[in-house]
C-alpha cells in the first residue's frame, strides 16, 4: 500500500484531517519501531512505504519510554484524549492491514502491553 492511500484511509476511519493523520502515522511507527528487536524492526520497516523507513528505524530514546503514545499524539496535533485514541486506532488498524497475521502476532509480541491496550482499544 502507498503512503498517500495509507494516509487517507487513515483520515476516513478517523475523521482526521491529512495532518494530523499524517502524524498519527509517524507516532505510531515511530513508537512501535523503537518497542522491536532489530531483526523485527527490519522486517517491519520493510513493509512499509519509502515515506516511513526512516520512523520504521526508530531505536528507544528516553522519550519512547517515558512518554505515552497518547500523550505523544495530543501534544504534537493539540487535541483532546479521544481524537488522540480515536486517531491512533485507525493508524494500527490500517498498518495491520500491509502484514500477514503471523507478522502481526510478531510485533505484537514485542510491544509492552500498555501500547498493545492503546492500539487495539
Amino acid at each position: 500500500m502507498k503512503y498517500r492511500t495509507i494516509v487517507q484511509k487513515i483520515k476516513a476511519i478517523a475523521g482526521a484531517r491529512e495532518d494530523e493523520s499524517q502524524d498519527a502515522l509517524e507516532v505510531v511507527v515511530e513508537n512501535v519501531a523503537a518497542n522491536l528487536t532489530d531483526f523485527t524492526r527490519r522486517s517491519f520497516a520493510a513493509k512499509l512505504p519509502e515515506e516511513l523507513q526512516s520512523a520504521a528505524q526508530m531505536v528507544p530514546t528516553i522519550t519512547h519510554i517515558d512518554e505515552d503514545i497518547i500523550d505523544q499524539l495530543m501534544e504534537l496535533e493539540d487535541i483532546d484524549e479521544h481524537k488522540a485514541r480515536r486517531y491512533i486506532k485507525a493508524v494500527w488498524q490500517t498498518l495491520c492491514e500491509l502484514f500477514d497475521s503471523e507478522s502481526v502476532e510478531d510485533i505484537t509480541a514485542e510491544l509492552p502491553h500498555k501500547m498493545i491496550v492503546t492500539l487495539e482499544s
